[in-house]
């Protein structure tokens, strides 16, 4: 037998994923998803920046920005934490993220989008409320289940400073999302199209969405 037939026909020590390494590719797609978009656009249409990542939803990065957000919710939606409130507050989380794939937004033609063929107004409202409610529980997530500790509520050093990441990283999540609903009150979207502050604020929240399930996925901060 050879080395190569031996080597393929070696079993896996563990069939399954995992759950740091599925933190780990959550937080990696997660901070991956906007510069693949602009990159995507730039690289291969000649796009400049968007005024938003959704707005990449009718590009050449718009299979990417679908599939990312699909396989994120879907991730979210099978992964099983320590305790039963991990597992609710991740699957909600999941199919918002599902639901801002399916329900596109920021469409001026008067056509029917999206799966489910709705009105683009009708489109715009779902796909706002799943992103609203998506980056609130990313925010809960980081703030107050991974912050959980055990019965006996001791925490290491390594705990401590992980802690200290998922609060800072739900802050930001928080002040992004506190920005956003603001720019969205005292400006128009046809002016906001022409502005990139959206795209930046919303990297932002995925960048901080993406570190802390890095950290819990023990990349960094991890306890020897």
């Amino acid at each position: 037998m050879s080395r190569l037939t031996i080597y393929l026909r070696t079993r896996n020590p563990d069939g399954v994923m995992s759950f740091r390494n599925l933190r780990r590719l959550i937080g990696a797609i997660g901070m991956a998803l906007p510069p693949a978009c602009y990159l995507g656009g730039r690289l291969f249409a000649g796009l400049p920046l968007g005024p938003s990542i959704s707005s990449y939803y009718y590009t050449n990065s718009g299979d990417l920005l679908v599939g990312a957000l699909v396989g994120v919710g879907m991730f979210l939606v099978t992964y099983r934490g320590y305790e039963r409130i991990d597992d609710v507050v991740s699957t909600a989380t999941g199919l918002a993220g599902v639901g801002i794939a399916l329900f596109p937004c920021l469409n001026r033609a008067e056509v029917r989008v999206g799966l489910f063929e709705l009105p683009v107004a009708a489109s715009n409202a779902v796909h706002t409320a799943c992103a609203g409610a998506f980056f609130l529980l990313l925010a809960v997530n980081s703030m107050f289940i991974f912050t959980l500790t055990g019965a006996d509520g001791a925490r290491s050093p390594g705990k401590k400073k992980r802690d200290a990441v998922y609060i800072g990283c739900g802050v930001v999540i928080l002040a992004c999302l506190a920005l956003l609903a603001a720019l969205h009150a005292r400006y128009s979207q046809d002016y906001l199209d022409t502005r990139t502050w959206v795209f930046f604020i919303e990297t932002a929240l995925l960048e901080a969405f993406g570190v802390s399930w890095l950290v819990k996925g023990e990349t960094l901060f991890r306890d020897r």
